[in-house]
């Protein structure tokens, strides 16, 4: 929904505030869960480790096509909460993947973009204009 309403034309200024914040509560309660251990790819992930260690045979599960892509984060961020650092940088995690480091400064939002591929130029443009 926050993408579409962003996309609008006609969408005023007013309902896509809302809309991002929307977004960024159901996103950091997706955060809060990831980070106590609740997120479903790290307990697969969990499992398939300790299947390993102990010997098991691991699953044809594991090399499924929706595991393939659950485990493929095209797009990986990273913040940086020290404000004394001048930079951050923070690499993709897939070789076809962005990596964003960005640092939240009370004058505005710095970040620098990292990728393997020659989209780079284009997506920080992008970026900075939905910004």
């Amino acid at each position: 929904a926050f993408c579409k309403l962003w996309l609008q034309p006609d969408a005023t200024e007013d309902s896509k505030l809302q809309a991002l914040r929307v977004a960024t509560q159901v996103h950091s309660a997706g955060i809060k869960r990831a980070a106590t251990g609740k997120g479903i790819e790290r307990h697969l992930f969990a499992l398939q480790k300790i299947g390993h260690k102990n010997g098991l045979p691991t699953p044809e599960f594991f090399n499924s096509k929706g595991i393939s892509k659950l485990n493929h984060t095209i797009l990986s961020t990273s913040n940086c909460g020290n404000q004394s650092l001048r930079l951050f940088g923070f690499g993709p995690v897939v070789a076809d993947g962005l990596g964003i480091g960005y640092i939240i400064r009370d004058s505005g939002l710095q970040f620098s973009i990292s990728s393997k591929q020659r989209q780079t130029e284009r997506f920080a443009n992008t970026l900075k204009q939905t910004l």
